[in-house]
């Protein structure tokens, strides 16, 4: 099929999905809704082999950056309205399955879906760079999905049964001549992400090669390793064996602490698990008072939260009174959080109104110092062209009036912008200023750009407006 066909066709069928999705279903009864449903997931697993098939091809072209954006996974992540970073899953199963036709093919032809494509891909970018044994390992469990019909999570269980058979005496994996393609298709496959449960907590989620694994374990276990003190030291304490529960004075034999778990022995009562956790906070602690630390702007990295004064002064939650800060990257904290980390910080002044504006910044200055910098972080939070949400360290303060052309270092003529997007607005027709009542910068699109081969237009749909 040539582009201009495949474009008419991906028009054609997203004009009958609209028109499907607005049909009187109530109409069908009970065996034709199960075939509609089971026609529209059979659809949409084709739909996922062209939006794979779209997304390598956007991989080769440089059109996305010719609209502005950075990458292909932010034009991803912002097109689906899916969750931060999952436009880069979506580029990396294209990538994956480029290694790997036949899972491939089967997807374009239907016999497996997104999701069991890129069970398969996953597991097997793990294994040795063997394209042969790959190549079995994907077949094997393609072969599963036909016969046994294994869902995403059946054939990540199966894996390793399939690998062993394959490679019963571990020839591939254990093999000296292997270890090093193994440890470089570890190295290549790193990755850290933070994921918040949306309950108060984050789940890390990880994979490295054993080098790295052993470096970090080097630096963390020493301080891991459990803390003893002397018994009764963290204010409780225990009830003797066999004693009762008060004595015969009337005072209690033992006394409650607040560590969960604590027997008032001296002991270290976290686990091995907790211990670890608490060394690589540590170990991040320490290292912010080194001066090897890249600057971010002039200050050495701080963890910078917006809150107002009221909340984080107040004492007792009392109903919900007290609002929770945020920082630049979006995570949300508790007052008493806050209030936490107050107690061991720098204090960076940034006077809040009712709706979030920064109020009062200090003195102006030709240059962008550290205090104005803070007030840009606490009004933009990220990367402020549509779309973007860099972090502050990946950006610099952009003065939309030049300086030498009379233009201020103030609040009302600064915008933070990520380097792709600082280079972007100083060579082509993206404008923005300053919004007299929000605050909040607000930008102008380039005019459409005509198409030279057709006589239809080309749009570009700009990113949601950005949460005050």
């Amino acid at each position: 099929m040539t582009s201009p066909g495949a474009l008419e066709t991906a028009t054609a069928v997203c004009e009958g999905a609209a028109e499907l999705a607005g049909s009187d279903w109530d109409a069908l009864d009970g065996p034709a809704t199960v075939a509609g449903v089971q026609a529209v997931a059979a659809a949409r697993a084709f739909l996922d082999a062209a939006l794979l098939r779209g997304i390598a091809r956007l991989e080769d072209t440089d059109a996305l950056r010719e609209l502005g954006w950075a990458s292909t996974k932010d034009f991803l992540t912002h097109l689906t309205g899916g969750h931060k970073g999952s436009g880069g899953g979506l580029v990396r199963a294209a990538e994956q399955l480029r290694d790997l036709p036949a899972v491939q093919t089967a997807l374009e032809e239907g016999r497996v879906t997104l999701p069991q494509a890129r069970a398969i891909a996953g597991k097997v970018q793990t294994l040795p760079r063997v394209p042969e044994f790959r190549t079995q390992v994907a077949d094997a469990l393609l072969d599963l999905v036909a016969t046994h019909g294994h869902d995403a999570s059946d054939l990540q269980t199966a894996f390793t049964d399939v690998v062993r058979e394959l490679d019963p005496d571990a020839a591939l994996l254990n093999a000296e001549k292997e270890k090093a393609k193994t440890e470089r298709a570890a190295h290549h496959a790193r990755h850290l992400s933070f994921a918040p449960d949306g309950l108060g907590g984050v789940r890390v989620k990880g994979y490295g090669s054993v080098e790295d694994v052993e470096r970090i374990k080097a630096t963390l276990h020493p301080l891991a390793a459990p803390v003893t003190t002397e018994p009764g030291s963290c204010g409780g304490t225990a009830r003797p064996a066999g004693a009762p529960l008060f004595d015969e004075d009337g005072v209690a034999t033992s006394a409650a602490c607040l560590t969960p778990g604590c027997a008032h022995t001296g002991r270290d009562p976290r686990d091995a698990g907790a211990r670890l956790w608490d060394a690589l906070v540590d170990a991040c602690e320490r290292l912010t008072t080194l001066p090897d630390l890249p600057r971010d702007h002039g200050t050495r990295p701080r963890v910078m939260v917006l809150i107002d004064h009221d909340s984080l002064r107040q004492k007792v939650l009392d109903a919900g009174l007290a609002r929770p800060g945020r920082t630049p990257t979006g995570a949300r904290l508790s007052a008493t959080a806050v209030r936490r980390l107050a107690c061991d910080a720098d204090i960076l002044s940034a006077v809040l109104g009712g709706q979030g504006q920064v109020l009062d910044v200090g003195r102006t200055q030709r240059l962008v110092t550290p205090a104005l910098w803070t007030a840009l972080v606490a009004r933009d939070r990220h990367c402020a062209f549509p779309g973007c949400t860099r972090m502050p360290l990946a950006c610099d303060a952009h003065h939309i009036t030049h300086w030498a052309d009379g233009g201020p270092t103030d609040l009302d003529n600064l915008v933070m912008l990520c380097r792709h997007h600082h280079t972007l607005i100083h060579q082509t027709p993206w404008a923005v200023h300053i919004d007299r009542d929000t605050r909040q910068p607000v930008w102008t699109p380039p005019p459409r750009a005509t198409l030279a081969s057709h006589h239809d237009k080309l749009t570009y749909l700009p990113a949601r407006p950005r949460a005050a």
